[in-house]
């Protein structure tokens, strides 16, 4: 068959086929066309395949990434939890130390727990997280016990 029998679009046709080096001495070869065509599709079902593999990988890495994340969220808002319920029995017991002392009329004891509510009041369970060291490190202290 010669190429320029091809029919309608043929200047595509002669292009793809100079593309492929598929053009003997002016004539098609079906057979190395056919070929090439079998190798083609060959190769685009192993890529696709390949990438349907990736995409799937990729999915699951995604998938086990985020519930690391939701883990990781739900154990700092538990930790944050405690951290304040911690602080609140805490600024409780010092009122509670505060009124005796009152009752008591110690005003050295009274001046003495002030100055603990003061200084847990200007310190913040926050502070320490804005150090990555500092949680890193706690986190992986093996002689820290965590509760949740």
């Amino acid at each position: 068959m010669s190429i320029h029998r091809i029919g309608p679009g043929s200047e595509h046709v002669r292009a793809v086929i100079a593309d492929l080096g598929i053009l003997g001495s002016g004539t098609l070869d079906l057979q190395q066309l056919a070929c090439q065509l079998i190798g083609t599709v060959d190769q685009l079902v192993k890529v696709s395949q390949y990438e349907a593999t990736r995409r799937e990988e990729i999915r699951a890495w995604e998938s086990t990434e985020l519930a690391k994340l939701e883990a990781q969220r739900a154990i700092l808002l538990e930790g944050l939890r405690r951290t304040f319920d911690e602080r609140r029995e805490t600024f409780d017991a010092l009122f509670s130390a505060l009124d005796k002392a009152l009752i008591a009329k110690d005003i050295e004891l009274a001046s003495r727990v002030l100055d603990k509510v003061t200084d847990l009041a200007k310190s913040s369970p926050f502070k320490e997280l804005a150090s990555v060291e500092w949680v890193t490190s706690a986190w992986t202290n093996p002689e820290r016990t965590w509760k949740f």
